[in-house]
This record gives C-alpha cells, structure tokens and sequence, in this order.
C-alpha cells in the first residue's frame, strides 16, 4: 500500500488520533516529525541509547516525507559524545534534517545528525537493509559495532544496532497501523 491516497493533514489527524507523539511537527508542508514519541500506553518512548564503554549516545526520532506523491518513514539520529572538540550546531542542519533539530536539546556535545529513509510500505527485511546501507555503513557510526552484550542463550548482540532497528520497526508498524 503506497498510503498515497493520504494528504499531509489527514495523515496528521490519523497520527493524532492514534497518539503516537505529544505533538506532530510540520516541517515544510511535505514533512511530518514526530516530538515526544510515544509508546502504546502513552508513556515516554525511550529514544536514547548510550555506549556503556564509549560514553557515545545517540537519539531517535521518527517522521513521514511526502516525496513524489508517496510517503516516506523517516528515522532521524543524533549522535554526541564528550569529545568537546567538535561540535555541530542546529542551525548546521541542511534540509530535511533541519525538521529532527529539537532533540538537539537534548544533547550537550552533539557531534552529527543522520537521516534514512525508505517507503513507508517498506517490509521488515527492507527496513533493515535501508539502515544498514544509510546508517550502520557510516564511518562515523563506527562505534556501534562494539556495543555488544551477551543475550541470555549466551550469543553476542549488538545491542544498539538491534536498538535502534527494533525502535524504528515498532514505530513503522504503528503508523501503518494508525492509518488502517
């Protein structure tokens, strides 16, 4: 399903209705983002994951794109750390990043902002490959291979990897959901 039969506000209204954030953000008529992303029971979603070794966090947020008449999942992904050496600012943010710019608030040294993207009807297997190719394969993120714990049938996870895939997942299904 494309979702292309869905305008910006009567996707927004679907959104609201489900509750799925404290407030959805209009980012340049084509972009919807949402701010305080919630979980099914209307509590604070956890969107933060921090490296037990590194001190290197990142945070999530999620929106929709209307790109060529079709609506797009977007994940936005901040990343800072205590290397006060370089630092970007909000106002640094080109594009759509621009839109994901309030969890910048959040952070105190944030040293870079990332987006994917992919259809909204994406698959699981999809969503996955959308990150690995436009996230995990970032120098940069480079980190996140090594936050590794042991699962309880003694495997090795990355666990920030399955973090940030297993968040962005739940947050696809229940916008699809929301707009059944």
């Amino acid at each position: 399903m494309p979702y292309s039969h869905f305008d910006l506000e009567s996707l927004k209204a679907r959104l609201e209705q489900a509750k799925l954030a404290g407030f959805i953000y209009v980012h340049n008529s084509n972009m919807l983002i949402l701010q305080e992303a919630l979980n099914e029971d209307a509590s604070a979603l956890n969107n933060f994951a921090q490296h037990e070794l590194t001190a290197d966090q990142i945070g999530l947020q999620f929106g929709l794109r209307l790109s060529d008449n079709q609506w797009q999942f977007m994940i936005g992904l901040t990343h800072s750390n205590q290397d006060r050496s370089y630092e970007i600012g909000a106002g640094s943010l080109k594009g759509d990043q621009r839109a994901f710019n309030l969890l910048y608030a959040f952070y105190n040294y944030p040293k870079g902002f990332y987006s994917v993207s992919m259809p909204l009807a994406a698959n699981t297997d999809q969503l996955k490959e959308a990150i690995q190719q436009q996230l995990f394969s970032l120098p940069a993120l480079s980190f996140l291979n090594s936050a590794v714990k042991t699962n309880p049938m003694g495997q090795q996870v990355q666990w920030m990897k399955a973090f940030i895939i297993q968040a962005a997942l739940t947050m696809k299904v229940r916008i699809q959901t929301a707009l059944l």
